[in-house]
């Protein structure tokens, strides 16, 4: 069966390379212990898409538990190529700024008030951020990688907040 790939599937396919036999549930706390912070999932969607790729064979599935029955999901060889095609695909697409302080801003909010704001945030995702990397809890190069990336990205977001902090002084 062919299916259109979403980036959630492709996200549910690599980690479940990482962690064959994953339930729907762990991949929902590994979702937002990780990915989600550069990448919005909507949880009912980390639910259904596992199952919608088992029906693809991209996925196993093997029921266990006696009382509570849990599904766990493992990769299949073809979800293994169908990541694989997508990792080697480059990335056109540009991010996109999708930011309700900025957004508010546009639509008349207060500067100074909405930055003094996303400054105390931003600083506080930043550190979170830099103990991860301090205490090594990224043990792959891709996402100590893109932990990187967001630490420069949170350095930026405290430059740009704490100007226009500034500028309306």
């Amino acid at each position: 069966m062919s299916i259109r790939l979403t980036t959630t599937s492709y996200i549910v396919l690599g980690l479940l390379r990482w962690a064959p036999g994953t339930t729907a549930y762990d991949l929902e706390r590994t979702i937002r212990a990780t990915v989600s912070h550069i990448w919005a999932i909507q949880r009912s969607q980390i639910y259904r898409e596992p199952a919608r790729l088992a029906e693809a064979g991209l996925l196993t599935t093997e029921t266990v538990g006696d009382g509570r029955q849990k599904t766990r999901f493992t990769i299949t060889p073809e979800g293994e190529e169908a990541l694989d095609a997508w990792l080697a695909a480059g990335a056109e697409e540009l991010p996109q700024l999708r930011d309700l302080a900025t957004l508010k801003i546009f639509f008349g909010a207060r500067p100074q008030a909405i930055a003094r704001v996303q400054l105390l945030r931003h600083q506080a995702r930043l550190k979170e951020y830099e103990l991860l990397r301090e205490i090594g809890g990224l043990a792959q190069a891709g996402p100590r990688t893109a932990l990187e990336a967001a630490i420069a990205h949170e350095r930026t977001s405290i430059r740009y907040w704490s100007d226009l902090a500034k500028a309306e002084d």
